[in-house]
């Protein structure tokens, strides 16, 4: 072999690598089927909960799915209500992750719900207001789990 296509060979090796290393060893269409499907978890779950798509927002790794609702109502809400909230977005993230292979190593699902900022300029910052955990039982479904 002459020099030039080894140090070719060696140039697209090492260009493979950093690419693999950067999708962490994901390739693109997997990492672009992730993001399809967590747009879709979002847009199912601002539907079903009657949200604006800009309060919702879905990320995941593996194992987890975090859903963060902002609603200034919901998170002033009893402690009951929002249970009942949160049973909701997670039957509807459920009907997308039933659907995508790609969601079978999911185990929980948490439901955030944030406590937006008004507009009004007053004090109120932007927190976490409950954070419900649902976890994958036996049956595939997840189910509200209190610690």
């Amino acid at each position: 072999m002459r020099p030039v296509t080894i140090h070719r060979l060696l140039l697209l090796t090492l260009m493979s690598a950093i690419i693999v290393s950067c999708s962490n060893g994901q390739p693109s269409s997997t990492l672009s089927q992730w993001g399809t499907s967590l747009e879709q978890i979002r847009s199912a779950v601002a539907a079903a909960g009657k949200y604006p798509l800009e309060a919702v927002e879905v990320t995941a790794s593996p194992s987890l799915l975090r859903i963060t609702v902002s609603d200034l109502n919901l998170a002033q809400a009893d402690q009951l209500t929002r249970e009942n909230s949160a049973n909701s977005i997670v039957s509807a993230a459920e009907g997308v992750i039933s659907q995508q292979q790609i969601f079978t190593s999911v185990q929980a699902i948490n439901v955030a719900i944030m406590h937006p900022e008004r507009a009004e300029g007053s004090a109120a910052q932007t927190h976490t207001e409950d954070v419900l955990e649902f976890r994958k039982g036996p049956n595939k479904r997840f189910a509200h789990h209190i610690t």
